[in-house]
Formats: structure tokens, sequence, C-alpha cells
């Protein structure tokens, strides 16, 4: 797998939205900062924890999510996508749904025009996909045992892409694509967060919904695991093997994650649904339990195969940018943790928002950031150095970011997130502005370290 082919769509589409989004984390600091009493006097549908929540899920991480998959999709599927100008709409729309969703939470106002405007934009978004990966539209040719060819290897260093076996004339059939299943699985779960979120918007402020708070989990787990979660894991299966230079490797481990992930979000599901229409039904707490155990047990298979997946590289050195991505996965398993004990015991609010932090800030968080510094590199150099390649002198991707600031964005941004952990759990505002602050430092230094590399 490559990060572009003649296929990619123009560089603008991918980078309108992962600079935005790099903005509006800025402001999630500045937010913090300013609002850190919100953190510790919880109230789900407070003026400023909803804002807060959706800038980091819907302005934040989604948003980056959908740059990056109007990016390497057509890459993946090997066909040209579907319609550009789709994308630039869903950007607009998108951004004033958001606008709109966040003065409505601010204000303490109906929501549901902003919802439905992010609606139409993310249901834009998925027909853009789902037509460019339409098989009708031309027939891709597969790589074949999950081999990644990596154009950013510096030293020329690359996985082929192997045609498919022939066998007396007869195609041999494909094994089920990992990646492509988490991805898929990811999209499906998005379409569902659509509705659920639709209904919330349009309800909760009217007092529609009869157990508001059962209501938010079942959103959270849609929203946060179905959708971020998977997406998240999927393309980790994509890019971390083309950027380590791992092959060859066994897949079990991944799917049996994906088997557990799976299994326990349904149970999940099902529990908050048993107990938002059947009211007063007992005995039932062990379903979301074992929903949130099988959940464990697919992160902890996850991890398994990340190891394997890091065993067989050839390319030794870990960078900074990928050092993020295994920070990321171990605030997932805290998460993972902080989850089952919900399910199990009682447990403040606060431990409910540490809960978010480490699902959203620490495992998407950090994987979104170590992942644009190798993306977006790449994509510029690409842009203006590859059709110079041999009649000039170009740098190489690696020179393209500040290696040195990286480090400290990781340093900074882990910081952040011990910080502002230990100040919901000890209930201090004070220490949360600290926490804010750092966060302000980290995005700043990570806006400034992107933003450069358009000028090489």
């Amino acid at each position: 797998m490559q990060l572009v082919t003649d296929k990619s769509p123009k560089l603008t589409i991918p980078f309108r939205y992962l600079f935005t989004g790099i903005a509006v984390l800025v402001a999630i600091s500045i937010i913090i900062i300013f609002k850190a009493h919100a953190l510790t006097g919880f109230f789900f549908r407070s003026a400023v924890f909803l804002p807060l929540t959706h800038l980091l899920t819907l302005g934040w991480i989604t948003l980056t999510i959908i740059g990056a998959m109007f990016q390497l999709i057509p890459v993946v599927t090997e066909k040209v996508l579907f319609s550009e100008s789709i994308a630039k709409a869903v950007y607009y729309l998108y951004l004033a749904g958001l606008a709109w969703l966040i003065y409505a939470f601010a204000s303490n106002t109906q929501a549901d025009a902003g919802a439905g405007i992010i609606s139409i934009a993310i249901l834009l978004f998925l027909v853009d996909i789902a037509v460019t990966i339409n098989p009708v539209r031309g027939q891709r040719h597969p790589a074949a045992g999950g081999g990644l060819q990596s154009p950013l290897a510096s030293n020329g260093d690359s996985h082929g892409i192997e045609p498919p076996a022939v066998s007396n004339g007869v195609k041999d059939i494909q094994k089920p694509d990992l990646a492509v299943s988490y991805v898929i699985a990811a999209v499906l779960f998005l379409f569902l967060t659509i509705i659920i979120g639709s209904i919330a918007a349009a309800g909760l402020h009217q007092h529609m919904v009869d157990n508001p708070v059962t209501f938010l989990f079942l959103h959270i787990a849609v929203a946060g695991i179905g959708w971020v979660c998977f997406v998240v894991i999927g393309f980790s299966f994509r890019l971390i093997p083309m950027f380590i230079l791992s092959h060859g490797y066994d897949e079990t481990y991944g799917w049996t994650s994906f088997a557990m992930l799976l299994s326990g979000l349904i149970l999940l599901v099902l529990y908050f649904t048993l107990q938002l229409f059947i009211p007063g039904l007992n005995d039932i707490d062990w379903i979301g339990l074992a929903g949130g155990i099988i959940i464990l047990i697919g992160i902890i298979s996850y991890i398994f195969q990340m190891h394997v997946i890091y065993k067989q590289r050839t390319r030794r050195q870990i960078e900074p940018a990928l050092w993020f991505s295994i920070c990321a996965t171990a605030y997932l398993l805290v998460a993972g943790l902080i989850g089952v004990w919900m399910l199990a015991f009682q447990h403040s609010f606060r431990l409910e928002i540490v809960y978010v932090i480490a699902g959203l800030f620490g495992f998407a968080g950090m994987y979104i950031i170590g992942m644009m510094h190798k993306i977006v590199p790449f994509l510029h150099w690409y842009n203006k150095y590859s059709s110079k390649i041999g009649l000039e002198k170009v740098p190489m991707t690696k020179d393209m970011i500040n290696t040195p600031f990286t480090w400290i964005q990781l340093f900074v941004f882990n910081a952040g997130i011990i910080i502002i952990t230990a100040g919901i759990m000890a209930n201090m505002t004070g220490i949360i502005v600290v926490s804010g602050i750092v966060f302000l430092t980290g995005s700043l230094l990570f806006l400034w370290n992107i933003a450069n590399v358009l000028r090489k």
C-alpha cells in the first residue's frame, strides 16, 4: 500500500480537513484552561462539557479521520474518488453543522438543526466513499497476503504487491482483509451514531428521552467504540506495518480482536437498549459486564497483534511519531480496564470523564497526532518533489519534519493527559488549568511542526 497514487484526490482535499482538525485541538486546549471547572462538576448537558466533548469527537477526531479516508480509500481501492466536489461540500457543510451544534450546546438551545446538517454531511461522505469502492466502477488489483508497499522507505526497501495466485486458470479466492473489515464495521457504526445522535439532539432538550444518562452511555459506546475505536484500529493495521516495514506476519490475534470487539459492543448496545426500552428490568447487569470483559479481551488481542507486527519489522528504529501510536495503545488498554470497572462497580462521574479522556484523547488523539507526523510530510513531499527525482537533488521524507520537536510533543501530550487525569480525580480546578496550558503548548508545537512542513 502507498499513501499516494495517480488515483489520489487533489492534496487540498485531505489537507483542509487535517489542518482544521489541528486548529480545533488548539481551541479545545484553550477551553480547558478557561473552563476547567466544567470537568469538576459533571452534568452531561453542561453548557461547557457537551461542546467540549463534541469538539473533541466531531471537531478533531472525526474531521481528521474523514480527511484521511478521502486520501486513503482511493489508494486502497485503486479507484479515483467518485466526486471531489462532494468532498469539498462535505467539509463546509460539516463545519457549518458543527458550529451550529456547538453554539446550541453552549447556549442550551435546540441542537437538532446543527445535528441535522452534520448528518447530511456525513451521509454525503458515506455516499462518496461507497460509490468509490463500488466494484462496478472498476476492478482493483488485490494485494496478496496483506503485503504492503512502502514508498516511505528512504533506502528503497519496499514490499512488492504480488498478483493473486492462479491455479488451473482459476483465480484463488482472496482472504478477507483485516483492516478493511474494521473500517467497514466502523462506517456502519458511524451511520448508527448519526441516528442516535440525531435522536439525542431532537429529544434530550425537550426531555423526550426517559433515561438520558443511559442514552448517553449508548451514544458513547456506539460512537466511541464502534466508530472511533474500530476505524483507528483498522487504519493502524494498514499504516503501522507500512511505516515500520513489517510483513509476513500472522493475523490471528487481529481477527480475534475484531470478533471480540464486535461481539462485546453488540452486548453493550443490547444492555443499554434494554435499559432504555424496558425500564425496571432486573438481572441484566451481567450482559453489560460480559460485553465490557469481551471488549477488554479484544483490546488485549489487538495489543498482541501489534506486538507480532513490531516483532516482524525490518526497520528496527522506532521513530517518535510511532511512539505516539504505542502510547495510544497503552491508553486503549487503560480505557478498557476503566470501562470494565465502571460496569462492575459503583463509580463517580470523575471516572467517567477519565474514561472518555483515556479513550478519545489518549487512544484516538495520540494515534492521530503520531500518524499526521508521517502522513502530512510524505503527501507534501510527493506533491512537490516526486516529479523531480533524478533531475535534481531532493530532500528525503524524514527531512520534512522536525524530529526533536516531535519528541517534545510526545512528552508534552503524555504529561497533559496525566495531569488532567490527576486534576479530575482530585477534583482540583487548578491542576486542570495546568493541564490545559500543557495541552495548548503541545497543540501549538504540533501546529507549528506540521505547518512548517509546507515551507520545505
